[in-house]
C-alpha cells in the first residue's frame, strides 16, 4: 500500500560525505603540522647543519691486513716539549686509590659509575651492567722486560682480579699491548661472561685458552645486545677509530675500534686509541649525544695520525656531543719521548678555553656522573709544572684558573 507521507530524516550522513570529511580533516592537520614545523625548525635546523650525516666510514681490507682508510694530509705539531729535556716517567710512583667495590658496582640500577684504573682501562657500571674496558691490571706491560722496560707509575694496579664480583663482559679496542694483556685477560677469564671485541682480535683470546663460547667479534658499525646479572640490558655498537694493530710480528691482522655504549638511561663512548678525523662527527651524529665520553688524550708522540693531541681530545667530544670527558690513555705507562705531566694539562687548558666539562679523578677513583665535577690535580706532586700555562686570565704559569693547586 502506497503511504501518504514522505520518508523520516535519517541523521545519518552518507558515505560519500563521511569520505569527504575525513580527506578535508587530514588536509587540515597536514597543512597544521607544516605550519609548526616551519615555525619551530630553526633551532633543530641549525643543529642538523652542524652534525651532519657524513655516512659510516668503513675498514680498508687490503691484500689479507687492515689498513687505515683515513687518508693522510698534512704532519702536525706532536708535542711543544718535545726535545726540552722530557721527563717520560714520574721520579717518584704516582699515588692511586684501591677501588672501592661498593661505590664501583653499587645496588643502583640505573646510575653510571665510572672508575678509571689508568691509562685506557676503566671499570664502569651503566644502568646496572657492569663492563670492563681495555682493562690492563699488570705492573708491566713489556714482554720482554730486560730489553725494553714499560713498568706502571704507579706501585701497583689500583684493583686486583681477585677483589672483582662477576662482570658481565670485557669490551677490547685493539690488540697493543697497553689495552690487550694477556696475564690480565687470562686471570679475568673464570669472572667474565663474554669477551666482545674488533674483528680478528678473538684469535689472540682462543691461543690464551679462553672459552670460544665467550668470544663475539664485531666491526666497525655493527651492533648488539648485552643482558647483564642484574637484567638489565646493554646496546653497545663497535664504532671506528683511526689508528692500527700490531701484535708479535703482525701487523694489521685485526681491526681497531672505538664503542658506544646506550643503557636505559646514559649513553657512554669509549675511543680507545685514535687519530682525530670525521669519523667522531659521524658517531656523534648517529649515537650522540653522550653523558659521557672517554677520549685518549695522551701518548701522542707516537704516532700524530693514530692518536690525538690533547686539543684534538676537546674537539673531538665536541664532535661527539659530550657533556662530559674523560682524559684517558695517560698516567700509567711509557712509550715515547713525551712529558708525562702534558696530556693533562694541555687538555685541562683546551677544555677550560672551549668550556668543556672534564673528569680527571685520580686512579682508582670512581665517580658518578650525577657527582658534581672537580678537578683536583693529584699528579702535580711530582713538579716541575708544564712550561706552556693556560691562556685563561689570571692563571698562573702551569696552573689553570679553574683548578685547586
Amino acid at each position: 500500500m502506497h503511504c501518504p507521507y514522505p520518508k523520516p530524516y535519517t541523521p545519518y550522513p552518507s558515505i560519500e560525505l563521511i569520505i569527504a570529511f575525513y580527506i578535508q580533516d587530514m588536509l587540515t592537520l597536514f597543512l597544521l603540522l607544516g605550519l609548526c614545523s616551519f615555525i619551530f625548525a630553526g633551532e633543530s635546523r641549525q643543529a642538523d647543519e652542524q652534525f651532519a650525516d657524513t655516512g659510516r666510514i668503513q675498514p680498508l681490507f687490503q691484500k689479507g691486513i687492515y689498513v687505515n682508510p683515513f687518508p693522510v694530509k698534512s704532519s702536525k705539531i706532536i708535542s711543544e716539549q718535545r726535545g726540552k729535556n722530557n721527563v717520560s716517567r714520574p721520579k717518584k710512583p704516582l699515588p692511586a686509590q684501591q677501588v672501592n667495590m661498593a661505590q664501583a658496582l653499587p645496588e643502583d640500577l640505573d646510575g653510571l659509575y665510572v672508575t678509571w684504573l689508568g691509562h685506557s682501562s676503566v671499570l664502569m657500571q651503566i644502568d646496572g651492567v657492569r663492563v670492563l674496558l681495555d682493562p690492563v691490571l699488570a705492573d708491566n706491560i713489556s714482554p720482554v722486560p730486560l730489553i725494553r722496560n714499560f713498568p706502571r707509575f704507579q706501585k701497583e694496579a689500583p684493583l686486583s682480579v681477585d677483589s672483582l664480583p662477576f662482570m658481565d663482559a670485557v669490551f677490547i679496542s685493539h690488540d697493543h699491548l697497553d689495552h690487550l694483556n694477556n696475564k690480565t685477560i687470562r686471570a679475568l677469564a673464570p669472572k667474565v661472561g663474554y669477551f666482545l671485541v674488533p674483528t680478528g682480535v678473538g684469535a689472540h683470546l682462543k691461543r690464551w685458552k679462553i672459552d670460544p663460547a665467550k668470544i663475539r667479534e664485531y666491526s666497525w658499525w655493527q651492533e648488539g645486545i648485552l643482558q647483564g646479572l642484574s637484567g638489565k640490558r646493554l646496546r653497545f655498537v663497535c664504532t671506528p677509530a683511526r689508528h692500527n694493530s700490531w701484535r708479535d710480528i703482525f701487523k694489521g691482522k685485526t681491526l681497531w675500534a672505538s664503542w658506544v655504549f646506550i643503557g636505559s638511561e646514559h649513553r657512554v663512548f669509549f675511543s680507545g686509541d685514535t687519530g682525530y678525523n670525521l669519523h667522531f662527527k659521524q658517531i656523534g651524529y648517529h649515537y650522540g649525544p653522550f653523558d659521557l665520553t672517554m677520549v685518549e688524550s695522551g701518548q701522542h708522540s707516537a704516532n700524530p695520525h693514530s692518536h690525538l693531541l690533547p686539543e684534538e681530545a676537546v674537539q673531538a667530544n665536541l664532535d661527539l656531543r659530550g657533556k662530559t670527558m674523560l682524559p684517558i690513555h695517560w698516567g700509567s705507562f711509557s712509550f715515547y719521548d713525551q712529558d708525562w705531566q702534558e696530556p693533562p694539562e694541555r687538555t685541562i687548558c683546551a677544555a677550560e678555553a672551549q668550556g668543556v666539562k672534564l673528569r680527571m679523578p685520580q686512579i682508582g677513583q670512581t665517580f658518578s656522573i650525577d657527582d658534581a665535577p672537580a678537578i683536583v690535580p693529584w699528579w702535580r706532586h711530582n713538579l716541575p709544572f708544564p712550561s706552556t700555562p693556560c691562556s685563561a686570565p689570571n692563571s698562573t704559569p702551569g696552573i689553570p684558573s679553574t683548578l685547586s693547586p
